[in-house]
């Protein structure tokens, strides 16, 4: 039986799938119905959608995407969040500018970039459909040299009552509107479920294969925003042309995941006071307790490598300047795969009416591989850098042999939720690393939210809060390729985050606040290390979500103000700010049109570089980013079971001056227009 109840999606997720924020709620509405419909609302209820809690399994009725309005802002990397930064491709390496939403870095720091292109056991979707369903959307961008294409779709099928199975993909191939940024992503999931009384079962195998060609962002800043004053002076340049850092150079991370979850429910019949059409009295199962088992395993290779021989090669591999001076090609390989086991028994809620809370107890084995390139470092030579503050001494392999790591940790848990009802619902969580590596690490965190009537209208507030300690992600820990080597013995990471919501659906508000404070913060340093800052570091953010609705007029708005306490450890934009003002109406009677112009923007900061030799995002003090309003004009359509748009992507760039940049040397993509359609089949 799937839960009625609506959970956010976690706040933060880790290398264990642990967190508690926004677990629990008995809305089963979401705040904002124009911008993602609750798949409960399609007609009939054919199609239900569903997302799984960490660990445990349990389900939650999720959103589709399947709102007639704000579709192609949808299909932007900015619309999936309130303020992203980004290689200027869409699938391209990505980083939220909310501190708030990020997450906890993998073990397999290389797949942090595609957070948003990933399938988790936390994102993944699952289905309950009374009639089969396809979902597809093809979008496109750009002209034939620099086109950008999307493909997406999904397939669900049941199988009586009990049985689903379908497929998912996701295919992206973007040429680039600069020299030597293209990018393929291609990745695709197969599930099933089965459903019953007694057994509940969730599964899928996933995979994804993503190619990047780097080119480490422009090489001169001025090309783009001070055209006229380019020592060139070529003025009418277009995109392609702009000088970039290197070329031939490739990042490629693939991985597979299998997932299962799955439990037994004991419990008893209990016979209703209703009557079935033919009299008989009805029955319906009680669950009393679940025995639940959850696996999880996935496998990770992330390769860094040129096209040619670096003794051939003239461009410099990244902003330090450090060249290619090996006659071998770059070629460096770093592989990981997990698996864990969660074992978990639970006493189910209301199985009673005195019985207000539910109460699971388990454990989690993990047992964790990495494997990279191994060697001696040559200090013989050393290589002298341009900068005379600067100089590197690389390693050089005096072998190839692959150093293996391994890994295992064992922890316990237990969790207490009350998740049915209006008036008050909890839910909180801990777990500890009892035996293995991570010994001593431990999360605990929890939620308690009470729902309302105000103005004939459901409103809710909700506090939240956590507390972590944890071991730092693995390959901040050790990492030996040919430009970077580092073997870091880091103390733990120590988080406090207290917070909390308010949401007035009548007045179509939600403003929400909260306190971070972490000690041992690891970053990535200017010179692409990382660095552990043993000072305590603080992050205080404020959020407001205020939409208006007259008529056929629509205009959302949504800002976030952020302050961290050293913004040369984690710099961050204090004001992002997103405004959507359309009009929509209907043309015939059946075909509904929204016309409007959206805007993103956040205030100058210091934003991250993206490294590509370890594609991390890391500090830097040389350039600003931001103070510009990124603004897209779009004509949305939806007839029937079809949607199509049309939009012009970063108008802006023709009336404000071009310092379109995202990231650090990385500009957002030029003017260009972008067209796709989504079609729904129900049969």
């Amino acid at each position: 039986m799937i839960s009625t109840h609506l959970f956010a999606q976690t706040r933060r997720g880790g290398r264990s799938g642990f967190s508690l924020s926004n677990l629990s709620g008995s809305n089963t509405k979401l705040p904002d119905s124009l911008l993602v419909v609750d798949s409960a609302e399609l007609k009939s209820k054919k199609i239900i959608a569903y997302q799984l809690t960490p660990l445990l399994g349990d389900a939650y009725i999720a959103p589709m995407d399947t709102s007639i309005y704000n579709t192609s802002n949808r299909t932007l990397t900015e619309g999936k969040g309130l303020a992203i930064g980004y290689l200027a491709n869409l699938g391209s390496p990505a980083q939220t500018r909310i501190f708030s939403e990020r997450k906890e870095a993998r073990d397999f720091i290389f797949a942090d970039a595609f957070d948003y292109y990933i399938t988790t056991p936390e994102n993944a979707k699952f289905y309950d459909a009374k009639t089969p369903f396809t979902n597809v959307m093809y979008t496109t961008a750009g002209g034939s040299v620099s086109k950008e294409e999307q493909l997406t779709g999904t397939i669900g099928i049941n199988f009586g009552k009990k049985i689903n199975i379908g497929g998912d993909f996701d295919y992206i191939y973007g040429r680039g509107f600069y020299s030597s940024n293209g990018n393929k992503l291609i990745s695709y999931r197969i599930f099933g479920s089965y459903r019953s009384d007694r057994y509940e079962l969730n599964a899928y195998a996933s995979n994804y294969n993503f190619v990047l060609h780097e080119n480490g962002g422009l090489a001169d800043d001025n090309v783009l925003t001070h055209p006229e004053d380019y020592s060139e002076g070529r003025r009418n340049m277009v995109s392609t042309d702009y000088p970039v850092l290197y070329t031939n150079v490739f990042n490629r991370v693939k991985g597979k995941q299998y997932f299962l979850t799955h439990r037994y429910n004991l419990g008893f019949t209990r016979t209703l006071e209703e009557t079935d059409k033919d009299g008989y009295a009805k029955e319906v199962f009680i669950p009393v307790s679940s025995i639940i088992h959850t696996f999880q395993y996935e496998d990770n290779q992330r390769r860094f490598t040129t096209s040619e021989s670096s003794s051939v090669a003239t461009d410099t591999l990244f902003n330090q300047g450090l060249p290619f001076n090996y006659d071998d090609k770059l070629n460096d390989v770093m592989s990981y795969w997990s698996m864990k086991n969660i074992i978990a028994l639970s006493l189910r809620e209301g199985f009673q009416n005195w019985v207000k809370f539910g109460l699971t107890a388990f454990i989690d084995i993990e047992k964790r591989r990495y494997r990279m390139q191994d060697g001696k470092r040559d200090a013989s030579t050393e290589i002298v850098i341009p900068d005379p503050d600067y100089s590197f001494i690389p390693p050089t392999f005096q072998s190839s042999t692959i150093r293996t790591y391994d890994e295992l940790s064992t922890y316990v848990g237990a969790e207490l939720s009350k998740r049915t009802g209006k008036l008050f619902t909890y839910n909180a969580r801990g777990e500890l690393c009892i035996l293995g590596d991570d010994v001593g690490e431990f999360r605990a965190s929890g939620e308690l939210r009470t729902t309302f009537n105000l103005f004939q209208k459901e409103a809710y507030v909700k506090a939240n809060a956590y507390i972590k300690n944890m071991t730092p992600a693995f390959f901040q820990r050790h990492y030996h390729s040919r430009y970077f080597w580092w073997d870091n013995d880091f103390n733990m990471i120590q988080q406090f985050y207290v917070g909390g919501e308010v949401n007035v659906e009548s007045t179509q508000t939600t403003l929400s606040a909260g306190v971070e404070s972490i000690q041992n913060y690891v970053y990535f340093g200017k010179d692409g290390m990382p660095v552990q800052h043993e000072n305590n570091l603080q992050v205080v953010t404020a959020r407001l979500k205020q939409n208006f609705y007259y008529r056929a007029l629509g205009w959302e708005n949504e800002l976030a103000y952020q302050i961290s306490s050293n913004q040369n450890v984690l710099p961050l934009p204090d004001l992002s700010v997103y405004s959507n003002l359309y009009l929509k109406f209907k043309l015939a009677k059946v075909l509904n049109i929204q016309i409007g112009a959206d805007l993103h923007y956040n205030t100058a900061y210091y934003a991250p570089y993206y490294e590509a030799a370890t594609q991390q995002f890391q500090v830097q003090d040389e350039v600003k980013v931001g103070n510009y309003p990124l603004i897209n004009a779009y004509a949305n359509f939806n007839l029937k079971q079809a949607r199509f748009f049309v939009m012009v992507y970063n108008l802006s760039s023709q009336f404000v001056r071009p310092n379109y940049f995202s990231l650090a040397h990385y500009p957002l993509n030029p003017m260009m227009i972008k067209m796709g359609v989504a079609v729904r089949f129900n049969n």
